[in-house]
């Protein structure tokens, strides 16, 4: 069973240039990871490996949604949507989210 509070890959892990830390919760819309980020306007962001990552087969295991940090890469997708490509992801805690929509019920 997965922990409450999960980091996936190597916390000594080096980032690559470029990547920043995205707060927000991990779910499963359809078949694509995603993340609603914790701010007003809940961006959402296509979650995709970083190139040799391996990140999502783990994340894909855990009991969604999620509250979490994923530490990636911002990447604007051929249709102009937005993708992170994600090295990490530290503090997964299962079925906690930081949107007060959720929480009025909204």
């Amino acid at each position: 069973m997965i922990g409450m509070l999960i980091a996936f890959a190597a916390a000594a892990t080096p980032v690559q240039e470029g990547a920043d830390v995205f707060i927000g919760t991990v779910e499963l819309d359809g078949t694509t990871l995603i993340l609603r980020r914790c701010d007003l306007a809940e961006n959402r962001y296509a979650l995709v490996d970083a190139p040799g990552g391996h990140v999502l087969d783990t994340l894909r295991k855990a009991k969604l949604p999620a509250y979490g940090e994923v530490i990636g890469r911002y990447v604007e997708g051929k249709d102009g949507g937005s993708i992170l490509q994600v090295e990490r992801v530290e503090n997964l805690t299962p079925g906690k989210n930081c949107h007060l929509s959720d929480a009025l019920g909204g």
